[in-house]
C-alpha cells in the first residue's frame, strides 16, 4: 500500500525498517502458533467470488471436514454449496444458514445428492426461516414435504407462534420482578442473569481450577553444598520461561 500511495498527499508516513522489524518478530509469533493457522485458508482464491462462502466459515469448516474424514473433499464441498443455495431458494449465506448450507453440501458430497436432507434445511425449504429471496426446487420441496409429513408455510412463521409477551409477564411477577415490557423481554432472554440483576444477587465468582499434579521428576545434579548446610525441606516446582516448561526442584538449606 505503501509503494501504491508513493507521492500521493494521503500516503501514511511509516519507517520501512520498522515494518521489516515488525515482519521478522511476526513471522516467529506465527511459527509459534503454527498449531492453530492453516495455510490453506490464507491463500488466495478467486473462485469465492462464485461461491460465495464467508471467510468465518472457511476456517471452521475445515476442521469439521476432518472431523467427518473429508478433509480431501473440501473443494468437492465447496463447489457443491452454490447448488444447494439455488436449492433453497438462493437462502444468504449469513448465521445460521451459512451453517446450514455448509451442512447439506456436506451430506450431499457424502451421501449423494439430496439423498439425506438435514432438519434445518428441511426447515429453510418448509419457509421457517421465512420467505426465500429465490424460488425453492420443486422436487426438493415435495421431498422436504413428504419427509417432514407437513406444508409449507406461505405465512409470516411467526403468526404460528402463540403471543409469549404476557407469559414472560406473569412469571416477572410470579418472581416478583417488575412487569414492564422492557424486563419481560429481558427476562425471556436471559432469565437467570436479569434475575440476579434487579435483585441484587452477586454473580458467583468462578471457582479456581485445581492444580495438576506435578509427575515427579528426576533428582536435579545437586550443587556444592557447605558441610555444614542441611536440607530442611524440598519443593517441585513448574516454571514457563519463554514459552518453554520447566520442571525444576527447590531446596531450603539451613546450617
Amino acid at each position: 500500500m505503501l509503494a501504491l500511495l508513493e507521492g500521493n498527499p494521503r500516503r501514511p508516513d511509516y519507517d520501512p525498517a520498522k515494518l521489516q522489524q515488525l515482519r521478522r518478530h511476526f513471522e516467529d509469533v506465527y511459527q509459534q502458533l503454527s498449531d492453530f493457522t492453516s495455510p490453506a485458508n490464507e491463500r488466495v482464491d478467486s473462485d469465492i467470488l462464485v461461491f460465495q462462502v464467508p471467510g468465518g466459515m472457511l476456517s471452521n469448516f475445515r476442521n469439521q471436514l476432518a472431523e467427518q474424514g473429508m478433509a480431501d473433499k473440501f473443494d468437492e464441498v465447496v463447489r457443491e454449496i452454490p447448488v444447494v443455495r439455488e436449492a433453497l431458494g438462493w437462502i444468504p449465506l449469513v448465521t445460521p444458514t451459512s451453517q446450514i448450507v455448509g451442512t447439506q453440501a456436506m451430506m450431499n458430497v457424502k451421501f449423494g445428492r439430496w439423498k439425506m436432507i438435514c432438519q434445518p434445511a428441511q426447515d429453510i425449504a418448509l419457509g421457517k426461516y421465512g420467505k426465500a429471496p429465490g424460488p425453492i426446487n420443486p422436487e426438493i420441496l415435495a421431498q422436504v414435504e413428504k419427509q417432514a409429513g407437513r406444508q409449507a408455510i406461505t405465512e409470516r412463521p411467526a403468526d404460528l407462534l402463540d403471543p409469549g409477551l404476557e407469559g414472560y409477564r406473569k412469571q416477572c411477577a410470579d418472581k416478583g420482578l417488575p412487569t414492564d415490557d422492557e424486563t419481560a423481554v429481558l427476562y425471556a432472554m436471559f432469565p437467570q442473569q436479569i434475575e440476579d440483576l434487579i435483585k441484587g444477587i452477586p454473580a458467583a465468582e468462578p471457582k479456581p481450577a485445581k492444580a495438576k499434579p506435578v509427575a515427579p521428576t528426576p533428582e536435579p545434579a545437586a550443587s556444592p553444598t557447605p558441610s555444614n548446610a542441611a536440607v530442611t525441606s524440598r519443593q517441585q516446582m513448574v516454571l514457563t520461561i519463554n514459552g518453554q516448561r520447566h520442571e525444576v526442584c527447590v531446596e531450603k538449606l539451613e546450617g
